[in-house]
């Protein structure tokens, strides 16, 4: 669990592979570790079979740790493996989950991942990364949120954005995601990121076929479309679900106007932390107004504005290079 040249009494966090649903033991002298790590090591032929039958995690694990994360479990859990490794976890305040299919693709297993945050009252941050779920599971679990007694206070939901997958987006919950928003969020983040490109001759992404020229990489993002905005621009700002102490706010998954942006700047002027995606047009009156709006935020640190086209844009500056006549969506973003 923990590297061979480092005392297991010192240890302060311990990351397991995990070849099945089987927790093992930990020793004595490990009882004062903070952080735990359990990583998918399952081979993709088994894992289906290994999701068959509820799983109960009986081992005691240190009651000191804080923090958890799960990663890589593509297919989900067993029935019961999420809410009994809650009672095993009773004091963690934190928690990372990355690249899965968190509430697994039935309706025993979406229940089993509703019962883990039920049951995990002290969670104060959290941290979606590339998860996936059932449709309805964030809408489920932002009832469960808003009535707990210790409020989540920092949630981020990141994904990573697929070339390659034209319905990416598709699969990214966006009216749901808008209905975890509560009055007592610190720190907010709903965003999409670009892959990490490397020149790693290794990285599969990087190898071409024997006498294939290699291609440059696509680059940039999608962001929803500006008709989505509707869904966290009133989460953020009307009465019952605006954050009332509000400092950081990351919402570039969603296209949003300037009136919108101005909607949520005179909401939370204490912002210290501001990044968005603004439809822009082409014109200094449009520059103006958008500098005007950001004024408004009284203790801003840092800002990042991500521009997205409007047509009038897009027509007047990619129609005439390309000439050719075409629809555009509104949805390509770019940085500006």
């Amino acid at each position: 669990m923990t590297s061979a040249t480092v005392d297991p009494r010192q240890a302060q966090g311990a990351q397991i592979p995990l070849q099945s649903f089987t927790i093992p033991d930990f020793p004595p002298e490990t009882g004062g570790l903070q952080s735990l790590t359990l990583t998918s090591d399952i081979k993709l032929e088994e894992y289906s079979d290994l999701l068959k039958d509820p799983v109960t995690v009986t081992k005691l694990i240190p009651p000191s740790i804080a923090s958890l994360t799960l990663e890589l479990f593509s297919l989900g859990y067993p029935p019961n493996f999420l809410s009994s490794l809650a009672d095993r976890l009773p004091n963690i305040k934190s928690l990372v989950l990355y690249s899965q299919l968190f509430a697994g693709t039935t309706a025993e297993t979406q229940q089993d991942a509703e019962s883990f945050f039920e049951k995990s009252q002290n969670i104060r941050a959290i941290h979606f990364l590339d998860v996936f779920a059932r449709p309805h599971f964030f809408e489920r679990i932002s009832t469960i949120f808003k009535e707990r007694e210790k409020p989540v206070i920092f949630l981020e939901i990141n994904y990573t954005f697929r070339h390659e997958d034209e319905d990416f987006l598709t699969r990214v919950p966006a009216t749901e995601l808008p209905m975890l928003i509560h009055p007592r969020l610190v720190s907010l983040a709903l965003n999409v990121a670009e892959p990490e490109t490397t020149d790693d001759p290794e990285d599969p992404s990087n190898l071409t076929s024997e006498g294939e020229e290699k291609k440059s990489k696509p680059e940039g993002i999608m962001a929803f479309n500006k008709s989505l905005a509707t869904h966290v621009v009133d989460a953020l700002t009307k009465e019952g679900s605006a954050p009332r102490t509000l400092r950081a706010l990351n919402i570039t998954m969603y296209t949003i106007s300037q009136a919108q942006l101005r909607q949520i700047v005179e909401k939370h002027k204490m912002l210290m932390v501001l990044n968005v995606t603004v439809e822009v047009e082409p014109t200094e009156e449009s520059k103006a107004q958008l500098l005007e709006i950001l004024e408004g935020l009284e203790e801003v640190e840092q800002i990042e504005i991500v521009g997205n086209p409007s047509l009038k844009f897009y027509e007047e500056v990619c129609l005439p290079q390309l000439n050719i006549h075409n629809e555009y969506y509104g949805t390509t973003t770019h940085d500006g």
